[in-house]
């Protein structure tokens, strides 16, 4: 059995796109308020399709329960996995806009934000057709990207200091496993000296 923790985790990361959208909605107001076909960029988040991560939530929460994957294992896996369907649909968003309205100005496929232009119509029909999960300003992008790149460096480093805990542990386990072993082979030795010291002495005196 396991503490839920990896299901609470996975269930968040299947939620981001909802919480994207939501986020999105002042920009979205600003939109419908602005002159009709402003071009202006806006940058745009694009969220991993949703069956599919949960699809994903169910085989590594199968892999926990049978102890074929441990849950720090599954944690790992849902993050790598999460990038990769993130990356997969802003390459398909941005595939998909080649002959709309929409042009992409610049992208970060594998955070899945693009900064595009296009008229303000095209923009928030992408939003209700889900195509897109959220709109924000367009000044944001450089800022937006560089925020989830400090993340997905914090998540490599506390990975790597994660590795290194588990090799110094086991490393710590095999000293102890090997001075017991050392130390009983010692003991038997020492044991195995005195007795042939007892019979030597036994022996002079016999012949004495």
């Amino acid at each position: 059995m396991t503490d839920g923790h990896p299901r609470r985790e996975f269930l968040g990361i299947a939620g981001t796109g909802v919480a994207a959208s939501l986020a999105g909605c002042s920009q979205l107001e600003a939109l419908t308020q602005s002159d009709e076909g402003s071009s202006d960029a806006v940058t745009v988040a694009v969220s991993p399709d949703r069956k599919k991560l949960e699809q994903l939530n169910e085989e590594l929460q199968s892999a926990v329960q049978s102890g074929n994957m441990s849950q720090q294992e599954a944690g790992q896996r849902a993050r790598e996995e999460q990038r990769n369907l993130t990356e997969e649909a802003a390459t398909e968003f941005e595939d998909s806009v080649g002959d709309s309205e929409i042009t992409v100005e610049e992208s970060a496929p594998e955070f899945g934000l693009l900064r595009v232009t296009g008229s303000d119509e095209a923009i928030m029909s992408a939003l209700r057709e889900g195509e897109i999960s959220g709109i924000y300003p367009g000044d944001q992008y450089d800022a937006f990207v560089q925020q989830q790149q400090q993340q997905a460096q914090q998540q490599e480093m506390l990975r790597r200091q994660r590795e290194e805990q588990q090799n110094d542990s086991a490393e710590n386990e095999s000293d102890a496993s090997n001075e017991t072993d050392v130390g009983t082979d010692t003991d038997g030795s020492d044991d195995g000296n005195q007795t042939a010291e007892n019979e030597s002495d036994a022996g002079n005196e016999t012949d004495e």
